[in-house]
C-alpha cells in the first residue's frame, strides 16, 4: 500500500515508486534476517514484483481506457459539430440568411370564431387561419369583453436570438 500511496500522492512515477518499496523492502528484509541465517527472502521479493507490476499495469489499463472514451466523445462531438455547419450551410442555401429574429403574432376576429395567426422564423414566413369556437363567449356578456382590437383578442410574439 505504501507504493499505492507513493505513486498516487507524491510527484514520482510510478516506476520510481516501485523502485522505492523494492529498496526499502529489500533493507526491511535485510535488517529482520538474523546474522548467519540461511533464510532467503528472494521469494517474497519476487511476488511483491509482480503485485506491483499487476496494480501498475492496472492502472495503465484504466488510464488507456479513460483516453480512449474521452477520444471517441471528442471524435463524437467534432461529428455532431460539422452535422450542425451542415444544416445550417443547407438552410442558409435553401431560405436564405439566417436571420436572429422570430416573430409570430395572433389575431382573434371579433364576433367570429376565426383566429389569425402569423410567424416569422428563420426567413420563413407561416400564416395561419382557422376555426375555433369560443367556448367562453356566453361567459362575456352580450358584446363580449371588448369591442375592437385589445388585449383580449391580440396577442403578439417577440423572440430575438443573438
Amino acid at each position: 500500500t505504501r507504493f499505492q500511496m507513493a505513486s498516487k500522492t507524491s510527484g514520482t512515477s510510478e516506476y520510481e515508486a516501485m523502485l522505492s518499496a523494492d529498496s526499502q523492502f529489500s533493507q526491511e528484509a535485510e535488517d529482520a534476517t538474523r546474522t548467519g541465517s540461511d533464510w532467503d527472502y528472494a521469494a517474497e521479493r519476487t511476488y511483491l514484483q509482480s503485485v506491483m507490476n499487476s496494480i501498475a499495469e492496472s492502472g495503465k489499463k484504466a488510464t488507456d481506457v479513460q483516453m480512449k472514451s474521452a477520444q471517441q466523445q471528442q471524435t463524437a462531438m467534432q461529428f455532431l459539430q460539422s452535422q450542425q455547419q451542415m444544416i445550417q450551410q443547407l438552410q442558409m442555401q435553401l431560405y436564405g440568411q439566417n436571420t436572429p429574429w422570430n416573430v409570430g403574432f395572433a389575431y382573434r376576429i371579433p364576433d367570429t370564431n376565426f383566429n389569425l395567426q402569423g410567424s416569422y422564423q428563420q426567413g420563413k414566413t407561416n400564416v395561419q387561419l382557422s376555426c375555433v369556437p369560443d367556448e367562453y363567449a356566453p361567459m362575456l356578456g352580450p358584446s363580449g369583453f371588448t369591442n375592437g382590437v385589445g388585449p383580449g383578442n391580440l396577442g403578439l410574439s417577440l423572440n430575438l436570438s443573438i
